[in-house]
C-alpha cells in the first residue's frame, strides 16, 4: 500500500498534511492523527473493525508544525469530534510531547486532543516479537475506542 507511482515521483509534490482520503468514510466520531507506517495498520485496522465513522490525517511535516494545512484538513470535521495523536513510540519518544507543547489539549479552540502511544520507556521496543505485537494490538484497540 506505500507504493508511488513513477508518475508520482515526477509531477507529484511533497504534502505537508495528508487529509482523510477514503470514500466510506462519513458521519465521522474520531478523527486519528500520525505521521509514518503506523498510518498502514491504522488503516488495516479500520477496515478490519468496518470502522467508517473513524477518520485517519496524516501529518507528514512535524517541523516547522503546518498549522495552517492541518486547520484546513480537519475544518469539515464537527466541533468536539475527538482527535487523538497516534504513535506507535513510546509517550516519551516519538512527536507526542511536542505536538502536545505546541497544540495543547484542544485543536484550534474546537477538537479536543488525547495521546495514544506505548508506555514511557527507556527503550523504543521491548525487545522480543510477541510483546510487540501485542503492544501493537493494544495501542490499535486503544486508537479505535477499545480498553
Amino acid at each position: 500500500r506505500a507504493v508511488s507511482s513513477l508518475d508520482d515521483c515526477a509531477a507529484g509534490r511533497f504534502q505537508h498534511v495528508i487529509p482523510e482520503t477514503a470514500e466510506g468514510v462519513q458521519d465521522v466520531d474520531r478523527v486519528l492523527l500520525c505521521t509514518g507506517k503506523i498510518y498502514y495498520e491504522l488503516l488495516t485496522e479500520r477496515e478490519e473493525l468496518d470502522r467508517n465513522d473513524v477518520a485517519i490525517v496524516r501529518l507528514e511535516q512535524l517541523y516547522p508544525l503546518p498549522e495552517e494545512e492541518l486547520r484546513a484538513s480537519l475544518e469539515r470535521y464537527r466541533d468536539e469530534t475527538p482527535v487523538f495523536w497516534v504513535q506507535e513510540e513510546p509517550v516519551n519518544m516519538g512527536a507526542q510531547w511536542f505536538l502536545q507543547a505546541h497544540l495543547g489539549d484542544r485543536l484550534f479552540d474546537r477538537l479536543p486532543l488525547s495521546f495514544v502511544s506505548r508506555e514511557e520507556s527507556c527503550s523504543p521496543a521491548t525487545g522480543s516479537g510477541t510483546s510487540h505485537k501485542l503492544e501493537q494490538k493494544q495501542l490499535l484497540q486503544r486508537a479505535f475506542g477499545g480498553s
